[in-house]
């Protein structure tokens, strides 16, 4: 009797030290873990969605190229459409952009703590990454980081701006600097923007940097998280690039259709970005009063210290209320983070924090 042979199964020994993204989804009445949107899209906007969605042949592919969404797109944000590129959300749009890009012999840099998935998809690519630590106040150590540029060649370097989960926009001084010394591609990463100000978002500097790529999504302002949405902006060779990696048919019709009827209700994101970004100010003025220590944020999210905050997420938990635990995260010892949402859900978290600080 002879024993058949297993098949040679194995993960990419480079791969077998990461994690699988998870972030704790758990029964909750306020989730404020994930920084999405509390406010459901609108009647008009639903029933746009529904009537562009009936007429669509979902027996056909969809467009490879997405055209009506990029022109959509391109009208918008005034930027010309071979420069515009679309996804499924903004991370599809990093991998993208990290097997065009990056990949096997070339180097990732990155600046922590930031949005894991820039780290993880750099890796899953094949890249070299090269992590910096941001200065005490989260924001990027110039000197530093030009330093490390010109030791280390990075093919992409990647800035969260505002960085998750910090919240801070780097100053645009900044992320010129990083344009003019990196040899390669600098994507800014621009998932919360709509929350910050006009003068806080890098796009006006691709017209005078070829090497900048500016990713958005839907996700978040656009409250359509469950749509995945993610788009970008850069110089046209850069998008070209892009395509040679995309799968075919990469986005389909339905996904299309909702970012093209999305684009119509623009006023409605701007109107509720910005009540968001009132309840964000007002978390972060009552936990200082409760003698916290918070970060600053021009994302839709606050990250703040407690001295126990494992106790107090559970605690919190127990009030219905779940944050994002940052506390085992390296430089985020001490550190929960809360999504700002409805007002209501700003009195319950206040009012849950303050009776778990008080136990």
């Amino acid at each position: 009797m002879t024993t058949a042979r297993s098949p040679a199964f194995g993960v990419r020994s480079d791969l077998r030290d990461l994690n699988p993204y998870a972030s704790p989804q758990m029964p909750a009445r306020h989730r404020m873990n994930t920084n999405e949107s509390p406010y459901e899209p609108s009647e008009a906007l639903t029933a746009d969605i529904a009537k562009a969605l009936a007429a669509t042949n979902l027996n056909r592919y969809p467009d490879r190229d997405a055209g009506a969404l990029i022109e959509g797109l391109s009208r918008h944000l005034e930027w010309p459409s071979d420069g515009v590129w679309a996804a499924n959300g903004s991370n599809e749009l990093l991998l993208q952009l990290c097997l065009a890009y990056g990949g096997p012999g070339r180097t990732v840099m990155t600046f922590e703590p930031t949005y894991s998935l820039h780290s993880s998809i750099a890796r899953i690519s094949g890249a070299r990454v090269v992590q910096l630590e941001r200065a005490d106040d989260f924001g990027i150590d110039l000197e530093a980081a030009v330093a490390a540029i010109r030791e280390q060649h990075p093919e992409i370097v990647m800035v969260c701006s505002p960085n998750n989960p910090t919240g801070g926009c780097e100053p645009l001084t900044t992320v010129e600097a990083l344009l003019e010394e990196a040899p390669g591609v600098v994507v800014v990463d621009e998932a919360y923007v709509e929350f910050a100000g006009e003068s806080d978002t890098a796009k006006p500097l691709l017209r005078t940097h070829p090497n900048l790529v500016v990713t958005r999504t839907f996700s978040k302002a656009w409250r359509l998280a469950g749509a995945r949405i993610g788009y970008l902006l850069a110089s046209p060779p850069i998008v070209s690039g892009l395509k040679l990696v995309r799968l075919p048919y990469h986005l389909s019709s339905m996904t299309q259709v909702i970012g093209e009827v999305a684009l119509r209700h623009a006023h409605e994101t701007i109107e509720h970005a910005k009540a968001i970004a009132q309840q964000r100010d007002r978390i972060s003025m009552e936990l200082q009063v409760m003698g916290l220590k918070t970060h600053p944020s021009d994302a839709n999210f606050v990250l703040f210290e407690v001295e126990n905050p494992n106790e107090v997420w559970r605690g919190l938990l127990q009030h219905d209320v779940l944050l994002r635990n940052y506390s085992e995260a390296p430089f985020l010892r001490h550190c929960l983070r809360v999504t700002a949402g409805l007002p209501e859900e700003t009195e319950a978290f206040l009012n849950a924090l303050d009776g778990v600080l008080d136990d």
